[in-house]
């Protein structure tokens, strides 16, 4: 894993080296083992690339980056890995056209845009990653982002030029950079819990979507392409029966696992002792001669612990297994250290285990570790789902075929006196809007309303963004259409970037075998009624998983991992929230300092409901405070 850096000027001004070092050296944490740069100036065009190493494939100087082609007229600055490289290398290399100096996933890429073209190479492409490509032969630069989103690209319009990094506090270091608050991703922040792409904080300042890349020619003009999109995946007419499904599940999920044991480092698994983290465990002690290590955390005293399973199956299949502990104190000590390291708030505490988790993996000297994000999204391991998909196949799709005079009238009656999801969910069918906007809601549009001063002001509703992520969906199947919302929103820009940070913040590689792009499309065309069946969640990946981890750990109830926002914000860490919350300069500015104080207030009898909002307002106010105040 890697961080990169670039500055791309048509009017050919640039910055100096030593800017460009300053920007790329922002990120050491996620390349502590060698850094590089390259600087192109020709014809009014400057480009100026940088790159920092963690090596974990071709260990030797030969990896360093920026790469180029023999010629010179290509090169790269990559960040993640390719899985499949040693095939495509050989594929090229049967051609004769050309000689690799290295023994890198990187040197793959470059000849492989070269053999097939940029679509044709990402076609062909498995594995997570971002990158640049710098074509000195068109002047043009294009930044490609991996379907799933397992890894962030951000960039911007500055005054030293076009800029992109891999982390946000690398652009705002390019000469000239300001930082200015993005009211609209505030707006959805407070609701998703995150800044939906292409949004970020920053004004100004934007991500690049999953599965698409942005290419800027020699004269500054730029053009999007979606290379991958999950809406191509539909179950097919040709269905599977369950045992055939199972089967070709089981094989996809081997391939997977398998893929991401190439690594010329130590590699681990976190463990929870949940289905998934477990099969990933089973799976690679299948592969490996030497024990797997295993890495699990607790919160002292917290009902939450999964260590009893954790262990079960560390044993099972003979791991090499770390625990650790963490308290309220440890809270404490990172919470004002995480938005650094988050560069935008992502209001999941979660992001708090997972630190000091990669931490543990760190010293443990294991630095690759593979995780299980992305299957419940996948495979529909939520109840939340299933019940969102019969309300909106059912009581929501007949209520919206009531005369929109009388939606509207229902509507008013419900705001400010029915409970905020269903005075909501009746204005959002009175506006056409979906019912479901994500498995983990903070605020709703009527509570953000009353919340900030002035209300939404000029942004669009969260569900109206909802909406056009939905807009080429197929209607008739609601959970199908639920699980794309997710792979567009939630996961990529909350879910892996939570584990991407808080893992690079330790200089970490994170791998997410649930999301190797074979898997995925599989799990696209699996109809709904195998992914829910017999009132079981995540149906057909249990069954698959059946023979291969102890059944016991398949049918145990699903817990989230450290529990929730309600168990770790603590009494204590409730306190620390509200002394924060109010002193907070934004808080002030923009907020309605009764309805926060109504929150707290709130929460003292009614915990359940209230601590994901004050998650999500204490990582704002901290945010707040690491980089403007």
């Amino acid at each position: 894993m890697c961080g990169i850096v670039g500055v791309f000027d048509t009017a050919g001004r640039g910055i100096a080296e030593e800017h460009l070092a300053a920007m790329r050296d922002c990120m050491v944490q996620r390349g502590p083992d060698d850094a590089g740069l390259f600087i192109h100036r020709d014809s009014g065009l400057f480009v100026g690339l940088g790159h920092r190493r963690l090596s974990i494939i071709d260990l030797s100087p030969l990896g360093r980056q920026p790469m180029s082609t023999a010629d010179g007229s290509l090169r790269i600055v990559f960040n993640g890995e390719i899985f499949n490289y040693r095939e495509l290398r050989r594929l090229l290399s049967e051609s004769g056209r050309y000689a690799f100096r290295s023994h890198t996933d990187t040197e793959v890429v470059l000849y492989g845009v070269r053999e097939w073209g940029l679509d044709g190479c990402l076609k062909r492409l498995r594995g997570m990653y971002a990158f640049a490509l710098f074509d000195q032969t068109d002047g043009s630069l294009t930044l490609v982002r991996d379907p799933l989103g397992v890894k962030p690209l951000y960039y911007s319009r500055q005054p030293a030029g076009f800029v992109f990094a891999s982390e946000i506090k690398a652009i705002l270091a390019a000469p000239g950079a300001k930082a200015a608050l993005n009211d609209e991703a505030l707006y959805h922040y407070l609701t998703f819990a995150n800044a939906p792409a292409p949004l970020t904080f920053f004004e100004g300042i934007q991500k690049l979507e999953a599965g698409t890349y942005l290419r800027i020619d020699r004269r500054g003009r730029p053009a999007h392409t979606r290379f991958w999109d999950p809406a191509a995946f539909v179950p097919g007419r040709a269905r599977l029966t369950e045992p055939e499904a199972v089967a070709e599940l089981r094989r996809l999920l081997r391939q997977s696992v398998a893929r991401r044991m190439v690594s010329d480092v130590p590699f681990g698994a976190f463990l929870s002792g949940g289905v998934d983290s477990s099969l990933n465990v089973a799976l690679m002690a299948e592969l490996l001669d030497k024990p797997v290590e295993t890495f699990s955390i607790g919160i002292k005293g917290d009902a939450s612990n999964e260590f009893e399973h954790a262990r079960q199956v560390a044993g099972h299949f003979g791991a090499r297994h770390h625990e650790l502990v963490i308290d309220e104190d440890d809270f404490l000590h990172f919470l004002p250290k995480m938005p650094y390291a988050q560069d935008e708030p992502l209001a999941d505490p979660v992001c708090v285990p997972i630190y000091y988790l990669s931490k543990l993996a760190h010293n443990s000297g294991t630095l690759v570790i593979q995780v299980g994000e992305g299957s419940d999204e996948l495979f529909a391991g939520y109840r939340t789902y299933h019940q969102f998909a019969g309300w909106e196949s059912g009581v929501f799709s007949r209520y919206k075929k009531l005369p929109l005079s009388l939606r509207r009238i229902v509507a008013g009656a419900a705001a400010g006196r029915a409970a905020p999801e269903l005075a909501d969910a009746c204005r959002r069918a009175a506006e056409d809007e979906p019912l479901f906007l994500g498995n983990a809601i903070a605020f709703w549009d009527g509570e953000k309303d009353r919340l900030l001063q002035g209300g939404r002001g000029a942004c669009s509703t969260s569900g109206r963004w909802i909406a056009e992520l939905m807009r080429d969906l197929p209607a008739h199947d609601p959970l199908l259409r639920i699980i794309n919302v997710e792979l567009k929103n939630r996961l990529p820009e909350l879910l892996l970037m939570r584990v991407d940070k808080m893992s690079m913040a330790q200089s970490i590689e994170t791998r997410v075998p649930f999301l190797d792009e074979d898997l995925v499309e599989f799990a696209l065309t699996i109809p709904s009624d195998l992914k829910y069946k017999k009132g079981k969640t995540k149906y057909l990946l249990k069954q698959a998983a059946r023979g291969i981890i102890p059944d016991e750990i398949i049918d145990r109830k699903k817990w989230g991992f450290c529990g929730s926002a309600t168990n770790m914000l603590t009494g204590r860490l409730a306190s620390f929230a509200q002394e924060r919350v109010s002193k907070s300069r934004l808080i002030r500015e923009r907020f309605d300092a009764g309805e926060v104080r109504r929150l707290f207030e709130s929460h003292r009898h009614q915990p359940r409901f209230n601590s994901f909002k004050i998650w999500n307002l204490l990582n704002l106010v901290l945010w707040h405070e690491c980089w403007f105040e």
